[in-house]
C-alpha cells in the first residue's frame, strides 16, 4: 500500500493553492450564493461582485443603493463570511 496517502479534498485544495486558484473559487462561491447572502432586491441590483484578495468590489449601478450598501458593509461582510463558516472577506468596496 502507498504510505503517501492523502484525502482527495487535500489533494484538490493543495492544487488550488499551487495554481493560485483558491480565490477565484472563493469568489465562484460568492458569486452563486449572493442572492440567499445578501436577499433578490440587492442580488438584482449589483451589477458585478469581484474577489481580489480579501477584498470584495460590489458593483451597482443605483446610488441609492450604492449609499446604503456602504452604510452596511460591516453586516455584508459578517454575512459572507459566517455563510462559508471561514473569514473569505476582510473589506468591502462599493462602486
Amino acid at each position: 500500500m502507498f504510505t503517501n496517502e492523502k484525502p482527495i479534498k487535500q489533494v484538490i485544495n493543495e492544487l488550488l493553492d499551487a495554481y493560485k486558484l483558491a480565490g477565484k473559487m472563493d469568489e465562484l462561491k460568492i458569486s452563486n450564493n449572493w442572492a440567499e447572502i445578501v436577499g433578490m432586491v440587492i442580488a438584482k441590483n449589483t451589477s458585478k461582485i469581484q474577489l481580489k484578495g480579501n477584498t470584495l468590489y460590489i458593483y451597482v449601478e443605483s446610488a441609492p443603493l450604492k449609499n446604503e450598501l456602504t452604510f452596511h458593509r460591516s453586516v455584508i461582510l459578517q454575512k459572507i463570511n459566517t455563510f462559508f463558516n471561514k473569514e473569505i472577506v476582510k473589506e468591502i468596496h462599493i462602486r
